[in-house]
């Protein structure tokens, strides 16, 4: 006769490795939300810059002003060189959990509420700061030069 042992995990094992499993997925938690917040804020800054940069290639290349449009009650943005035909479908938007203030030339906005910087063919530009803060308080300060609408990137 063969006598036959049977290998497994008890019960006890199993309710033990759930609970240390249930221990790690409680403490991830925050810790992926946090990661989730630090993402859209480095996406949302990466964009409003890519953009700033994009309207002063473009003003040059094409002879023709280009417009940083900026809504930050809405938290969203377009770059446009005709601003009066912006239909809202095309801005981008940015996470509702910025904050997101603009210093901009107030001659060159197109309608209140909407924050405009200007990049002109020369290379220059209306000028204008962009702030983008997170809500733990840091963030960081986007400046464009009105002379030769270069962007300086400043942490706050």
């Amino acid at each position: 006769m063969t006598r036959s042992t049977a290998s497994g995990f008890t019960l006890l094992e199993l309710v033990v490795v759930l609970f240390i499993a249930g221990l790690f997925f409680a403490l991830g938690g925050p810790s992926v939300r946090s990661l989730s917040d630090t993402m859209e804020y480095r996406e949302a800054v990466r964009e409003l810059s890519s953009a700033a940069k994009n309207g002063r290639r473009h003003a040059f290349a094409t002879g023709e002003p280009i417009d940083l449009l900026i809504n930050a009650d809405k938290n969203r943005f377009a770059l446009t060189a005709n601003a009066t035909e912006l239909g809202d479908d095309e801005f981008t938007q940015l996470s509702d959990s910025l904050d997101i203030t603009v210093v901009y030339a107030a001659e060159v906005s197109p309608q209140p509420g909407l924050a405009a910087i200007r990049f002109y063919p020369s290379g220059g530009s209306s000028g204008g700061k962009i702030t983008v803060m997170r809500p733990s308080g840091a963030g960081v300060q986007l400046t464009i030069d009105w002379l030769l609408g270069d962007l300086t990137r400043e942490a706050l």
